[in-house]
């Protein structure tokens, strides 16, 4: 058993499952949502620590029937959270990261209650650049995505699921919302991004893909399967409009919120048969 790690107070022992491969990690920011998506969860336990990041395990059935070791982790808000957690779930043996977050829309054909699938992220924080520069793009692995899209599909919301590229920024009021004194440089950053195609806007993935990138990094083969490298994906349920102001729904939300969590786990049982555990 490793030490344990020093926030999240788990070892290796509660990230071990799954013939080796570890745990299949559901990252979502808020405790409450890591609650929700255990609710799910078969031989469900709970593990406290004083931060706040509520650790949930459990199992999940796959289609075949086959036993899937799972873990909830609730990773905070924003993408220095994100490393602090996901650096220790790393050292603890973790390889496959999904994160079940929320996002802002940033195109007017997607509106809060619908859903994005990530297949990359605009570096718009700090934390990553410790560890690759910037030049080096955060990007979904593509079995995580092709896992939640079939995911989506298994779950008939493929007509309220997007793929795209998130901004992933490191102010929500000034850099999202336009506040304070270099308001409108920010706005106009992001109406930049929308012109470069991107659909949504969030504050944790790109972190979360350039740790999981750089953990691990190899060449594989596309013959390759079982691979031990770390893979991340994102799905997100959109919250927020397109129109830079704060409000939104909570009943779109909460659907919004409840469809992601039903894509994230079909996800999982599609991404172990493509791991072929």
């Amino acid at each position: 058993m490793t030490t344990p790690a020093h926030h999240l107070h788990i070892g290796s022992d509660e990230v071990d499952g799954n013939d080796g491969l570890g745990r299949y990690v559901l990252l979502p920011g808020d405790p409450s949502r890591a609650e929700k998506i255990a609710e799910h969860f078969q031989d469900r336990s709970t593990l406290g620590n004083p931060r706040g990041h509520t650790v949930e395990l459990g199992t999940l059935r796959s289609a075949e029937g086959r036993a899937i070791d799972v873990m909830a982790v609730a990773s905070g808000i924003g993408s220095a959270s994100v490393e602090v957690v996901v650096s220790e779930l790393l050292s603890c043996g973790a390889r496959r990261l999904l994160r079940v977050g929320s996002c802002g829309t940033m195109v007017p054909e997607i509106v809060p209650g619908q859903l994005v699938i990530a297949t990359g992220a605009v570096r718009d924080e700090r934390t990553s650049r410790h560890y690759a520069p910037l030049e080096y793009p955060a990007v979904a692995h593509p079995d995580g995505v092709r896992a939640l899209a079939e995911g989506a599909r298994l779950s008939g919301l493929e007509n309220d699921t997007f793929l795209g590229i998130c901004h992933s920024k490191a102010s929500l009021y000034g850099r999202e919302f336009g506040r304070g004194p270099a308001g409108a440089a920010n706005l106009e950053y992001t109406a930049w991004l929308r012109r470069c195609g991107v659909i949504a806007t969030e504050m944790e993935t790109s972190a979360l893909l350039v740790l999981a990138a750089t953990h691990s990094p190899t060449a594989r083969s596309l013959a390759s399967s079982g691979s031990t490298d770390c893979r991340a994906a994102a799905v997100f349920a959109v919250f927020g409009t397109d129109d830079c102001s704060m409000t939104f729904d909570a009943d779109l939300a909460g659907i919004a919120e409840e469809r992601a969590i039903r894509v994230a786990l079909a996800g999982v049982g599609v991404w172990v048969g493509i791991d072929g555990v």
